[in-house]
């Protein structure tokens, strides 16, 4: 298996989807995992789940990512080569014959050229080169033209990786949708959870915001909802609260922070944080793949406002935990309406906690592949 970070610990959701299918590769069969060590992998915790780990240290830079367009064609996909982690990967698929090479990313899939395997297996987690033609739109010239080379870019690298793969997964019948043409088997494995405990109803009039702060998409989305949405929240609802919860947050959402505006940075645990909000929010304006944060809120019984990208994936959840609205004044009406009756946002986040139990835990969602692997 071959991803960009050791997804221990699982503190994003790229992490998370890699680290349930290691686990669940693990459990069937001798497994060999090849990523970066972004300085907190743990190492010990996957070969406690028999997971053997081949790590090299994340070192990125701008000779490192030169050598990376130059390889890969691509400025994202180039920022992930390395030709320590290639040798790695050679001399993992040196030991003996491969039955499974499974590569997660698009920008991963260079490392597949040359290895030899039974079956090949590419799941995308997003399709990279929507997501970037998705920043291009959201930007006027000059700004948006590095983004349209750089969807063009990835589109190729992706018609090139999907014809070299058996099976390719991706998150969402939309998202399969998305894919360049291509042969070959594609199947469908939404993200899941895998269930936690759901929190006691919140007692005050608190909003959770969740995400990797320093990624574009949840940066736009964190800009749009605390200088535009929330003030419409306050005007209405003077005591409401914010968190903004996640890490690498950029200077920009950190001067947000105000008497009513918690900006957090890296925290160990968010359960502390949806404890105490009432409602989470979803405003994401650009992106792919589906919200894992999303399914984590409303496993713990917190109801969900999210834009129809916010949701992307998860459409089956809309009235059943999720709320959805596409503008400030839509999601601002959404917000104050959960936060000022607490008794509906309890009842909503109890149908989408039973809605996710029933239907989004990582052993349903990953099946698919798990049976293409078997065949």
């Amino acid at each position: 298996m071959v991803t960009k970070f050791v997804p221990l610990p699982d503190d994003s959701g790229g992490k998370q989807r890699s680290l349930a299918i290691a686990r669940r590769l693990a459990e069937r069969t001798d497994l060999v995992l090849c990523a970066y060590d972004d300085g907190s992998a743990d190492i010990g915790g996957l070969e406690k789940l028999g997971v053997e780990v081949r790590a090299v240290p994340w070192r990125p830079g701008l000779v490192a990512a030169g050598r990376g367009l130059a390889r890969t064609r691509s400025i994202s996909a180039g920022r992930f080569w390395s030709p320590a982690l290639a040798g790695e990967v050679r001399r993992a698929a040196a030991a003996g014959p491969l039955d499974l090479l499974q590569v997660e990313y698009s920008q991963m899939a260079p490392y597949a050229h040359g290895v030899a395997a039974a079956t090949r297996v590419l799941d995308l987690h997003n399709v990279e080169s929507e997501l970037a033609a998705s920043y291009a739109r959201a930007r006027r010239p000059p700004w948006s033209v590095p983004f349209h080379l750089e969807a063009a870019a990835l589109r190729a690298l992706e018609r090139r990786a999907l014809a070299a793969f058996d099976t390719v997964v991706v998150v969402s019948q939309r998202e399969r949708l998305r894919l360049p043409g291509r042969a070959g088997s594609v199947v469908v494995c939404p993200n899941g959870i895998d269930m936690p405990e759901a929190l006691p109803d919140a007692t005050t009039a608190t909003v959770c915001f969740v995400a990797t702060m320093g990624w574009a998409p949840n940066t736009d989305a964190a800009l749009w909802l605390g200088r535009d949405i929330w003030p419409r929240v306050l005007h209405r609802l003077p005591g409401a609260r914010l968190l903004l919860v996640g890490r690498d947050p950029t200077p920009a959402v950190r001067a947000l922070a105000s008497e009513s505006i918690e900006v957090s940075g890296t925290v160990a645990d968010v359960r502390p944080y949806l404890a105490r909000s009432r409602v989470t929010v979803a405003p994401l304006r650009s992106g792919g793949g589906t919200r894992l944060k999303l399914l984590e809120a409303l496993g713990v019984g917190r109801p969900v406002v999210a834009t129809s990208i916010g949701v992307d994936g998860l459409e089956d959840l809309v009235g059943r935990g999720v709320v959805v609205a596409d503008d400030s004044a839509g999601i601002a009406d959404a917000l104050v309406g959960l936060l000022k009756d607490p008794e509906a946002a309890a009842d909503m986040g109890r149908a989408g906690h039973d809605a996710v139990a029933a239907e989004h835990s990582w052993d349903g969602a990953l099946a698919p592949l798990l049976e293409a692997v078997s065949r």
